[in-house]
């Protein structure tokens, strides 16, 4: 009898917890509806938002965004600094309001660079200057390589570009797993992750305070919905080997780079990422903010702005990323 009293309440625990994970995701779709446009693909579709220039524009930029996140968190910050382009920023697939198109394949950023250059395709005509933070650094770089007739160049921030130590948390190991994840999902990672969003924030900005309202601004609860949490461990857990294979190619690289970074950045590290591919890559630049962390599109927005300048006017203009960064060749 005890046996089956103590079944029954883990069963009503467990039901508990699903509704709560679904009614966490429906919350912050309705708080957060899509608000940009749409490319339509016979396997679904890809979200964006656009900003058009205040005034003549000098050329067009593309926003791709990290883990964890949506195209509002780049979008809200460098969206005012960069208001003489044409700016697009994409949700890529499965985050924000974009369909994860080829189902859990899409982990692959190789699958997801084809997928948002389809996208930029069909709306970007011209070529542009991409802009990539985190995560987005292992697309980008693929797209960098795959497709260099269309960039004019490529910024990474604080961006994911080589092996790293110690592998990923074992919650993304769990969580990607058939059968599984989808239930470790819901009955662990989104209410566990409903309680550390503001801590989960102050560790990516140290050692500098986040940024007022950013959770808001940047739609973050998005994460919550357990599609999109899935996801977003899955993109983790696959980033590993891909960096591994890519890393050789770097040395083809024929668009210029330049990686900005966070010398206090805890989560990418500046030297295993952005130091070593902008060594490898023959048009490399290297800018170390002090004091930064992991965001430095929020650090240092202007900086950024300074390397769009630079890359879409194809202008020595790094003297203006040194009043605030240490830069390298």
């Amino acid at each position: 009898m005890l046996i089956r009293t103590v079944l029954l309440l883990a069963v009503i625990a467990a039901a508990g917890l699903i509704l709560w994970s679904e009614s966490l995701g429906a919350q912050a779709a309705r708080r957060y509806p899509p608000t940009g446009s749409f490319v339509s693909f016979d396997s679904g579709r890809l979200h964006y938002r656009e900003r058009r220039p205040d005034g003549p524009s000098r050329g067009t930029v593309v926003l791709i965004h990290g883990a964890s996140s949506s195209h509002a968190d780049m979008l809200t910050t460098l969206g005012p600094e960069l208001a003489h382009y044409r700016i697009v920023a994409f949700d890529r697939p499965g985050h924000g309001w974009s369909d994860r198109l080829d189902g859990d394949a899409m982990a692959d950023p190789a699958r997801q660079a084809a997928a948002l250059m389809r996208g930029i395709d069909a709306i970007v005509p011209e070529r542009f200057v991409l802009v990539a933070h985190s995560l987005g650094g292992a697309a980008s770089t693929r797209i960098a390589l795959e497709r260099p007739d269309r960039l004019r160049g490529l910024v990474l921030l604080g961006a994911v570009t080589h092996p790293w130590p110690g592998g990923i948390a074992w919650y993304h190991h769990l969580t990607v797993w058939p059968v599984i994840g989808p239930l470790f999902t819901r009955l662990v990672g989104v209410p566990a992750a409903s309680g550390l969003l503001e801590g989960g924030a102050q560790s990516v900005f140290a050692p500098r305070p986040v940024t007022p309202g950013y959770l808001e601004a940047a739609q973050i609860t998005l994460l919550l919905r357990p599609a999109t949490f899935r996801a977003n461990s899955q993109d983790i857990a696959a980033t590993l080997d891909f960096v591994t294979s890519q890393v050789p190619r770097y040395r083809e690289m024929q668009v210029p780079v330049i990686a900005i970074t966070g010398d206090s950045d805890a989560i990418v590290s500046p030297v295993i990422h952005s130091a070593a591919i902008a060594r490898q890559v023959p048009q490399g630049r290297f800018v170390l903010l002090p004091g930064v962390g992991h965001m430095p599109h929020h650090a240092a927005p202007e900086i950024v702005a300074a390397a769009v300048d630079e890359l879409s006017t194809s202008r020595s203009g790094l003297a203006a990323l040194s009043t605030q960064g240490s830069v390298y060749d």
